[in-house]
């Protein structure tokens, strides 16, 4: 398939140049270049934050229905492009293709669920003070802006779009350097749809275009995705300008914990899909594996042995499971850490090595005899690389698996429901799967404990985050 890919900055309506500036963006299962995106600076921005606050008012306004309409027909418009916008982010970032088809799909899921919120946006009454009839009233900030990461661009176009959309508000996205390709075939779709010119602009840019965002006098509210030292240069460019609204979303080293009485072959799947999804560039990747000693040398061979078989190749390969890395900057990442971990006394159990094809290829990597305060285990590495621990009981397992700056995602993987339920509240953790790996869905909240952000998306959540409360008395 032959796609047309955009290049230029999405403003008001239109396709528009840049600064002068120019990004390449680079195919990492080729190492090769496949476009050069026009770069926002400060008049892109502010044209762009111009164009949200004249659009933003009647948007807002109007019948909901008018913004459901609107949203509906652009996610009917994402599934009829599901396979353009898919090969386009395959392109862009390594993921397989039939990955990226299926994101493209919940992006249009998404964008329906907060469709249907649009109308159900409510406040509340209070009769308690004498005399006075007491009101809460839930209204849009506006201006809105996101800054989206690289390794799930259809996603979290979704995330950070829908929401602010169905609540009334305009959005700002600026995408990574590293993939704004499938975003700015999506703004064709914007335009198809007939969203209102200005309602939603997408910039491409790096950090500096970020800051542009994260700093703007007339943004109300700021959404991130990322890493954690740019979470917090995102969150104090907000608090330095007008103490915007924030909402992080920044990463993790999620635990997961396998007890002796774990149905072993689904674990073993899930475990490895847990941490190879999207070549490990996954925020909710379960990379520090405990496993009950009782069966922790039979899990381990079988895990390494399903390892081995996990194929890793070209994206728009059906039968490949994953792809590179992002580009020669992840890559070498990586690899970087890899080579820590073996230098701390870490022993490969299977791969820890580039992969065989020309891309930026990481061969799925598990490492056991890891010590808990060894760098592998304690830093997200974003890449196909677990460690494996050995566990004796709940106390000692739950400690450790808390044991951690990141508070984003934890699994637990056993048949007791008692002790299922004593580590769902006893893990420290936005997120907590049972017997399952790395899920979502629109209704219900997405986000983390500790450092792994403030704030949560998706769900009712999503719609409060979006929402100013206004309180009213009435004498």
């Amino acid at each position: 398939m032959s796609i047309e890919l955009k290049e230029c900055l999405f403003i008001a309506g239109k396709f528009v140049e840049g600064n002068g500036e120019r990004i390449d963006v680079i195919n990492p299962a080729t190492k090769q270049k496949i476009a050069s995106v026009h770069v926002a600076g400060q008049k892109e921005v502010d044209a762009a934050v111009d164009a949200a606050e004249k659009a933003w008012p009647a948007w807002a306004d109007g019948d909901p229905s008018i913004r459901s309409r609107a949203m509906l027909k652009l996610a009917d418009l994402v599934e009829e492009n599901a396979n353009i916008l898919g090969q386009a982010q395959s392109l862009e970032m390594g993921k397989p293709i039939k990955d990226s088809i299926i994101e493209a799909y919940s992006l249009a899921y998404v964008y329906r669920w907060f469709a249907g919120a649009a109308d159900k946006i409510h406040g509340k009454t209070s009769l308690n003070v004498p005399g006075f009839f007491g009101l809460e009233i839930r209204q849009p900030y506006g201006v809105t802006a996101g800054i989206i990461p690289w390794n799930a661009p259809l996603s979290m176009l979704a995330l950070k779009t829908a929401p602010a959309l169905a609540t009334g508000n305009a959005s700002i996205i600026k995408t990574s350097e590293k993939s704004p390709l499938s975003a700015l075939l999506f703004a064709e779709l914007v335009v198809k749809a007939g969203l209102p010119d200005g309602i939603l602009s997408i910039l491409s840019g790096a950090r500096e275009t970020g800051q542009l965002l994260a700093s703007h006098m007339r943004i109300r509210k700021i959404a991130f995705t990322g890493s954690a030292i740019a979470g917090k240069a995102v969150a104090e460019a907000a608090a330095r300008s007008n103490l915007k609204s924030c909402t992080l979303e920044l990463g993790g080293k999620s635990p997961v914990i396998v007890f002796e009485d774990c149905d072993m072959e689904d674990t073993v799947t899930r475990v490895l899909g847990g941490f190879n999804t999207n070549s490990g560039q996954i925020c909710i990747a379960g990379t520090r594996v405990y496993v009950q000693d009782i069966i922790f040398d039979k899990f381990a061979e079988k895990l390494a042995a399903a390892a081995e078989s996990y194929k890793v190749g070209d994206p728009t390969d059906q039968s490949c499971s994953s792809g590179p890395q992002v580009d020669i900057l992840q890559h070498k990442r990586v690899l970087q850490y890899i080579e820590t971990g073996k230098a701390e006394g870490a022993k490969v159990l299977t791969g820890g090595t580039a992969g065989d094809d020309e891309g930026f290829y990481v061969k799925p990597t598990i490492f056991i005899d890891v010590k808990d305060d060894a760098i592998i285990n304690k830093e997200e590495i974003f890449g196909p690389v677990a460690v494996l621990h050995k566990f004796t009981s709940e106390e000692e397992v739950l400690k450790r698996a808390n044991d951690t700056e990141y508070g984003l995602a934890a699994y637990v993987f056993t048949k007791d429901v008692s002790r299922a339920i004593r580590f769902i509240k006893g893990l420290e953790a936005g997120q907590v799967g049972v017997n399952t790996t790395g899920n979502a869905h629109p209704d219900l909240a997405f986000g983390g404990w500790k450092g792994s952000g403030i704030g949560r998306e998706l769900g009712d959540h999503a719609i409060h985050a979006y929402t100013e409360v206004k309180t009213i008395f009435i004498r």
